[in-house]
């Protein structure tokens, strides 16, 4: 058996250590606290503006070199650190979409939290347990793109074959129609079946004479409604906490995680520059 060594420290984890699971324990978070804190108008200053692609639609933030040496770590899992938007006063009670919540993590250096391995996954099952928290956006996307590739026959049907991690290098995820130690779909949903089930973009349905096809997903399924983003929900359905297809509009906490990829692009983008690791944060 392939020894694991696992270094986390978020509040309610298990651990991972050669192999063995072992339960640590830190402080609860303080529900009654009112933490007042002032934005540092420097880091505010250097958020990216939106900029909008040759299609019409607005494109991913790239790294902000100040706001990468200055990300936030609730926690460390091998070499990666991650944030945990709850964990934060201001972002508490804060939900995102999915474009949003995603340009949020990679402006830091970090992108949505890609499930690809399944002991991160069942970690972080139990912080959202702990924590109460009742969804958290990853990565995880449908390919249902026109023109950009979704088209070929390895990604149909799409529902099935068309799941990749965005946040992991386009890491295709297993076949949905088939059971996999790796995925954690919900066997149950708004139709009692199982995920994912793209519920609200059929519920939607296709558009007629449509004279502009943007907007409009591979299989001419309304955009806006198609349930194309991957998200964790908390016994939602009495089905414990499982992944679920969701429409990217849908409102959730997120988790970042480092992104080597932006990591290096930052540092390219921005000689002389180094980005510290950041200390996690354990209460």
């Amino acid at each position: 058996m392939r020894r694991l060594v696992v270094i986390f420290v978020l509040l309610g984890l298990a651990c991972v250590a050669m192999g063995q699971r072992k339960a640590i324990k830190f402080p609860k978070e303080k529900k009654n606290s009112v933490v007042k804190v002032k934005a540092d108008p420097k880091l505010e200053a250097a958020k990216g503006d939106v900029r909008i692609g040759p299609d019409g639609r607005p494109l991913l933030f790239g790294p902000n070199i100040e706001l990468c040496k200055n990300r936030t770590s609730h926690g460390k899992l091998g070499k990666h650190h991650y944030f945990l938007s709850w964990r934060e006063p201001w972002h508490k009670f804060e939900d995102w979409d999915w474009f949003n919540g995603r340009n949020f993590c990679r402006e830091r250096c970090m992108d949505l939290i890609s499930f690809d391995d399944p002991v991160e996954f069942k970690m972080f099952e139990e912080v959202m347990q702990q924590d109460n928290i009742s969804s958290i956006y990853t990565s995880g996307r449908k390919c249902n793109f026109k023109g950009k590739g979704c088209e070929q026959e390895q990604f149909q049907p799409i529902n099935v074959n068309g799941w990749f991690w965005a946040g992991a290098g386009n890491a295709r995820i297993p076949p949905t129609n088939k059971r996999n130690r790796g995925t954690f779909w919900s066997h149950t949903g708004e139709l009692k079946k199982p995920q994912p089930d793209n519920y609200e973009g059929l519920k939607a349905g296709k558009l007629e004479k449509v004279s502009d096809p943007v907007g409009l997903t591979l299989e001419d399924l309304q955009e806006w409604h198609d349930e194309a983003c991957l998200a964790v929900l908390n016994n939602k359905y009495n089905d414990k906490i499982r992944w679920h297809d969701v429409a990217c509009h849908f409102r959730s906490k997120i988790v970042c995680e480092d992104s080597e990829q932006l990591i290096k692009r930052a540092l390219s983008e921005n000689p002389g520059h180094t980005i510290p690791e950041p200390v996690a944060q354990t209460d």
